[in-house]
């Protein structure tokens, strides 16, 4: 199944924790389109793997057929941790579902990066699922 990164007329919400200056931040927003792309590529993984979203069986979750291939970001946190020392970014998507009326939310998956400083490259540490 194909992706698509659509916008749904929300904005997304942005937290900083853990004691991330503004500066990190920003220097980390300067990357966007690089987690982006991590988080594109976890995500199309995922939803293609039979393993985690099947491919047409009604009796489990999630079930690959129900999706419309589309998906949004819901929100981001970004952590400045000390041990160990670097940055966690948490990427919530949502993908969305076939209805008759449309499409609404139905898988949630929850990417989480690391990188060492600003300018290191990105580590994935995990991917989550939740039911929407």
């Amino acid at each position: 199944m194909n992706l698509k990164l659509i916008g749904n007329g929300i904005e997304t919400e942005i937290a900083c924790y853990e004691g991330i200056s503004l500066t990190q931040y920003q220097e980390l927003a300067k990357r966007w389109d690089e987690m982006l792309s991590i988080v594109h590529k976890e995500v199309f993984e995922y939803i293609n793997d039979d393993d985690l979203c099947f491919a047409d069986c009604e009796n489990l979750f999630p079930t690959r057929s129900k999706l419309t291939g589309n998906y949004y970001i819901d929100s981001v946190s970004y952590i400045n941790y000390v041990n160990p020392a670097g940055f966690q970014i948490t990427i919530s998507t949502r993908l969305t579902e076939r209805l008759l009326t449309g499409e609404d939310d139905y898988l949630g998956l929850e990417v989480v990066l690391f990188a060492k400083s600003v300018n290191d490259t990105f580590e994935v540490w995990g991917i989550d699922s939740s039911s929407i």
